[in-house]
């Protein structure tokens, strides 16, 4: 679930019409998963250490290691919902062709996720509480 959740957040998309193109930009570029949560669970920082997160153009790429762990893309990103919402589609690995709904914002080099699992209803609030399906991330822009 990690690696899904992680390639689907920071995804960009083709379908440009629900996708907003100047928030867009702010997804693009690497990133580093600060902390996940899911099911009341903390994953431990050394499990996250590995990850990484790469979003060019239309597509996001996340990596364990050197291996490519998955892919996908945006098919919603509306910064005008409350809170933003955002829709991703995988693309790669074991959710392949599902869709994820969740909601996100932007803190400086931040970014705070919050998705369900595949064929869930959209989280109200960013929290991965035990029983919800929910899983919290935070993620922090890499410098170059």
């Amino acid at each position: 679930m990690l690696l899904v959740t992680v390639a689907l957040l920071l995804a960009a998309g083709d379908k440009k019409s629900d996708v907003d193109a100047t928030e867009l930009k702010k997804f693009a570029g690497a990133w580093a998963v600060q902390s996940q949560e899911h099911g009341g669970q903390k994953t431990p920082m050394k499990e996250l250490a590995a990850l990484a997160v790469t979003v060019t153009g239309a597509k996001a790429v996340t990596k364990n290691g050197d291996e490519v762990a998955e892919e996908s893309e945006v098919l919603l990103l509306d910064p005008k919902a409350k809170p933003a919402a955002i829709d991703l589609k995988v693309l790669s690995g074991d959710d392949k062709g599902k869709v994820v709904k969740g909601i996100y914002k932007f803190d400086d080099d931040k970014v705070t996720l919050c998705v369900a699992e595949p064929g869930k209803d959209r989280p109200t609030e960013f929290a991965g509480k035990q029983g919800t399906g929910h899983t919290l991330l935070v993620l922090l822009r890499q410098k170059k």
